[in-house]
């Protein structure tokens, strides 16, 4: 998202984001929903009190839009009006309720490991199915501490994992070397005090150098990533779009959010792939306005 530096700011929204959607409980997804309004409004730059007047002029969370149309039940307060309304007008949310099957059902029925990885499952299938994905591709880092993890290998001192009671892994960092064209590294470790080469891409190299169009805000048919993630586009050169309808989607942290149209027009031009990783402010489609008074 590009918002390290933003910690104090992302604490005040977090706040002013509780208030606006009605001081809900916090438990999680619902604590999720009040975190990505905070980094969506932050990465926007937003007016806490122009959005909760005017949230059509935002491009909102999916969570929060979910939220608003009772995906996680209703609230014991009441709904928070007429901002619900608002977020809810012209948008046609479907709450989608599947059957368990008698599998699930045995899993729940028990105390188990097999239960809580069904109930992950089952309530949020999107951030399950990346965890099993990241699982198969990495294997089991909880072995890993949380500085390990977060930071990596320290050049110069022994890092230990436990992968068994009992069992320990002594990890090193001797060398990195330099990047080929490719912009892989030969990475020296050693395991257990024997050298092994690893080879990593740098994904701080820019490989295949691009220029970056920015979008011009002072142009209305020009329309920019609000933060940094994953965009995937939905419309194409040559179609026709009416004014907060869904042009493509982002997602970044496992926030999804739509980006919609800011103006009636034709797409006139698409400047990112169908899938792109963008960073903020950058120009992913150009829109002919149909009045350009």
């Amino acid at each position: 998202l590009g918002l390290a530096d933003e910690f104090e700011r992302i604490e005040d929204m977090y706040a002013a984001a509780d208030r606006i959607l009605g001081r809900i409980p916090k438990v999680t997804p619902s604590s999720k929903v009040v975190g990505d309004l905070a980094l969506a409004l932050v990465a926007a730059g937003a007016d806490p009190a122009d959005f909760e007047q005017n949230p059509q002029n935002y491009d909102i969370p999916d969570s929060v839009v979910g939220f608003m149309a009772g995906e996680l039940g209703d609230l014991p307060g009441g709904w928070p009006e007429p901002f619900r309304t608002k977020v809810l007008a012209g948008r046609q949310v479907s709450i989608d309720v599947q059957p368990i099957s008698a599998d699930e059902q045995r899993a729940l029925d028990g105390e188990s490991l097999e239960r809580r990885q069904t109930l992950n499952r089952l309530l949020f299938p999107g951030p399950a199915a990346e965890f099993e994905r990241n699982r198969a591709a990495f294997g089991d880092l909880s072995a890993l501490g949380t500085p390990d993890y977060l930071y990596g290998l320290v050049p110069g001192e022994e890092h230990v994992a436990e992968i068994d009671p009992g069992v320990q892994l002594y990890v090193g960092l001797e060398a990195i070397g330099e990047a080929d064209e490719k912009g892989i590294r030969t990475v020296m470790t050693t395991l257990n005090g024997q050298l092994r080469p690893v080879f990593v891409r740098d994904r701080s190299l820019k490989v295949d150098v691009r220029e970056v169009e920015k979008a011009d805000t002072s142009k209305p048919g020009q329309v920019a990533a609000p933060f940094s993630g994953v965009v995937t586009m939905k419309a194409g050169a040559g179609d026709a779009v009416r004014a907060g309808e869904p042009i493509a989607s982002i997602e970044a942290m496992k926030m999804e959010a739509a980006i919609t149209a800011p103006v009636d027009g034709v797409v006139e031009r698409v400047a990112i792939g169908a899938t792109q990783q963008v960073d903020a402010g950058d120009l992913l489609v150009v829109i002919r306005p149909s009045h350009t008074d």
